[in-house]
């Protein structure tokens, strides 16, 4: 709903932010616009005291008017909600006017496992210490090398490679090595974003699970409630110097209807229903809440009392563009608490002629949806509106079993009129004991004729079949399967057993991937935080927990190329799907991956603690059955080579006896010749010397 101009003058916002009203903007009719915005998204104080009492109840009854219209339309989600989380908690629920003959009340535990079952996947998946988050670049990471005046990027000559080493004695001496081609000098280096994303996801981890209090304790009662619910939100903001979080119940945000997100929601309500009278004097002694007295209806006056703190749009300066606000409200008097402004300059967009055109607010809450509503609508489904008809006559089947039962096993009938069981005219009815026996003044003929029992046909066999056909439905709805709960049968395989799990598994793989949108959603928000209002603190810290030469805080959490994303697989959600996929990792060692990358994953999946004490610094050691393999090919390499030497020393010995023999047979004086073994034969041409003529080789000759 559109908000009403509010009475403050230049004078007034002099005072509040000390605008001068010579400084006015004149296009926007004489208020400050541009340099009043900019003081007051710089201001943090309380400015509730600026304004006149009848704009401060003009304000506090816009807010509980809106506040109470929000609650109005989500009546409906509201009440089944309600009666969703009555059932997960077993309460004892009874009809409002049950027939005489109830004697049972069974609340079937359907929404409890359901919930349960969810919790015990998500939470175990999420909460991991020190994997809470990951930090993912976006864009390459292969570097970006200086670019010089020419536009051509800058080379430099790489470092000497020193003197060729000296060569042994007898050998030739070593020649030079080539010269290296200059190498581009960097602007980023290539994997410096990885470096860097590494170094944030760190110290966020350690931030998230040691410095944030109760946000682990909040994410698992977020995780148990929203299967009920349908949603849950997580509020985050600043305050003296620390990011402070907690969770949020869809119960206690009140949204209108019909919004798609909270970015585009007109207001936000915030109930607090749970602050004491003393708080609030606590808040109003240190000036976060202006001096009012809350009277109160009830005999109890420190009774907590209930506060709305909503997020709306206001047009304090009148210069017709509004201005987001956090405005608390006491909803019993409907006074006005505080009134702070809700946006920082980056929040205020600007047109050509530097006019403001709009203003963001700023976001303190982020949404975990579990199921989207079937309807529309802001508020999600849960199990406890799609299960609510199925969840009755699931109760109402086994109640009237346990009646049925009951009424079989209690019996009844009737006594004829005139059969006096008891005398003085007392009442003919009598009730026994086990184990009692009664005297009675007739005979047994009379007593078996004067009583005529009524029976009963116990519990229905239809009844029991639409018992199983409902309990049927409510399982598959919830993917509560026996497969999944670890009671089904051992006896099946277990690639069949893994593709049942798989398949029942598939509605909570859509709803994970939800929360892990929420969860990326709620980190990005977190290094925004601690990137605007961190400071030195925060860098102090950033130092002390890397114990990085490269860390820089500044630099680190200026960057806007980082994704932050939770660190889990969302389509992982049991450990026989981390197991398998592991299993498939080991069994494609040596093909090319990264041992050690193959060996954290195996141990994560296993759920191995200090994993980094486990693995080693270095490169991966090779393995043991593939270095004897190796080490096999390359003896029976040297031996093959060493007989091939000793078949040629033997060939030339037998060369050089050939030739001696040669020597003798031709009567020749001196040394022998030995055989060239490589030499082509000789032969004496037709009509030559005896000898030759009979074919006999010469010397020289093979």
């Amino acid at each position: 709903m559109a908000s009403a101009p509010l009475a403050l003058s230049p004078e007034d916002m002099d005072d509040v932010l000390g605008t001068s009203p010579d400084e006015a903007d004149t296009e926007t009719g004489g208020a400050p616009s541009l340099d009043f915005i900019t003081n007051l998204a710089q201001s943090t104080d309380d400015l509730s005291d600026r304004f006149d009492a009848q704009t401060l109840t003009t304000i506090g009854h816009d807010v509980v008017r809106d506040y109470d219209l929000d609650c109005s339309a989500r009546e409906e989600w509201e009440k089944g909600a309600l009666e969703g989380l009555k059932r997960a908690a077993q309460e004892k629920i009874e009809a409002e006017n049950p027939p005489p003959y109830r004697r049972s009340f069974v609340n079937y535990p359907l929404l409890t496992v359901a919930a349960q079952q969810f919790n015990a996947r998500a939470y175990p998946a999420i909460c991991k210490s020190g994997s809470i988050v990951k930090i993912k670049v976006i864009g390459s990471d292969k570097g970006r090398p200086q670019i010089g005046p020419d536009g051509q990027p800058v080379m430099q000559a790489p470092p000497p490679q020193g003197p060729a080493p000296a060569s042994e004695p007898g050998q030739a001496p070593q020649p030079a090595p080539p010269p290296l081609p200059p190498e581009p000098v960097w602007a980023v280096a290539p994997g410096a974003k990885q470096k860097r994303a590494d170094r944030v996801a760190d110290y966020l981890n350690v931030y998230i699970e040691y410095r944030m209090d109760d946000w682990e304790e909040d994410t698992d009662d977020l995780l148990n409630q929203i299967p009920i619910v349908g949603c849950g939100f997580r509020k985050l903001w600043w305050r003296d110097g620390k990011q402070c979080a907690a969770y949020v119940s869809a119960l206690d945000l009140v949204v209108p209807m019909t919004v798609k997100s909270l970015k585009t929601s007109p207001r936000i309500t915030e109930k607090m229903n749970d602050v004491f009278p003393f708080q609030i004097r606590q808040r109003m002694n240190s000036g976060e809440y202006r001096r009012v007295e809350l009277h109160t209806t009830t005999e109890d006056e420190e009774e907590p009392r209930l506060l709305l703190e909503q997020h709306r749009f206001l047009d304090l300066d009148e210069d017709g563009v509004d201005e987001p606000y956090i405005v608390t409200v006491d909803h019993e008097t409907q006074q006005i608490l505080s009134i702070v402004s809700n946006f920082s300059v980056d929040d205020v967009h600007l047109d050509d002629d530097h006019k403001i055109t709009r203003i963001d607010p700023g976001r303190y809450y982020i949404k975990y949806p579990f199921l989207p509503p079937f309807k529309g609508g802001f508020y999600n489904m849960g199990f406890g509106h799609l299960l609510e008809q199925l969840t009755d006559i699931v109760n109402t089947c086994i109640n009237q079993t346990f009646d049925a039962g009951f009424a079989q096993v209690a019996g009844g009938g009737f006594i004829a009129a005139g059969l006096r069981l008891q005398g003085n005219n007392r009442n003919g009815t009598m009730r026994w004991l086990p184990g009692e026996y009664k005297t009675v003044a007739v005979s047994g003929a009379d007593l078996r004729a004067g009583i005529v029992e009524r029976t009963f046909p116990g519990p229905s066999e239809i009844i029991m079949k639409l018992l199983d056909l409902m309990l049927g439905a409510a399982k598959d709805i919830t993917s509560v399967k026996d497969v999944m709960t670890g009671e089904a049968s051992n006896t099946a395989p277990v690639g069949t057993t893994l593709a049942l799990i798989e398949q029942g598994l598939s509605v909570f793989t859509a709803i994970y991937k939800r929360v892990y949108r929420s969860l990326g959603q709620e980190f990005g928000l977190i290094y925004d935080n601690l990137s605007a209002y961190g400071g030195d603190k925060a860098a102090e810290d950033y130092a002390n927990i890397l114990d990085d030469p490269e860390a820089d805080f500044q630099k680190d959490f200026s960057e806007k190329d980082m994704d932050i994303k939770p660190v889990a697989d969302p389509s992982s959600v049991t450990k026989m799907q981390q197991m398998a996929k592991a299993q498939l990792l080991d069994s494609m060692r040596g093909k090319g991956l990264d041992d050690n990358v193959i060996n954290r994953r195996v141990l994560e999946a296993a759920g191995i603690e200090d994993i980094d004490e486990l693995l080693p610094s270095g490169p991966p050691s090779p393995d043991p059955l593939a270095v004897a393999k190796v080490r096999q090919l390359v003896t029976a390499a040297d031996l093959n080579e060493a007989k091939a030497s000793q078949a040629s020393a033997t060939a030339t010995k037998t060369a050089v006896d050939v030739g001696h023999q040669l020597g003798e047979s031709t009567g020749g004086s001196g040394a022998p010749s030995v055989p060239a073994i490589n030499s082509q034969p000789s032969f004496a041409a037709p009509g030559g010397d005896d000898a030759a003529s009979a074919g006999i080789v010469q010397p020289g000759g093979v």
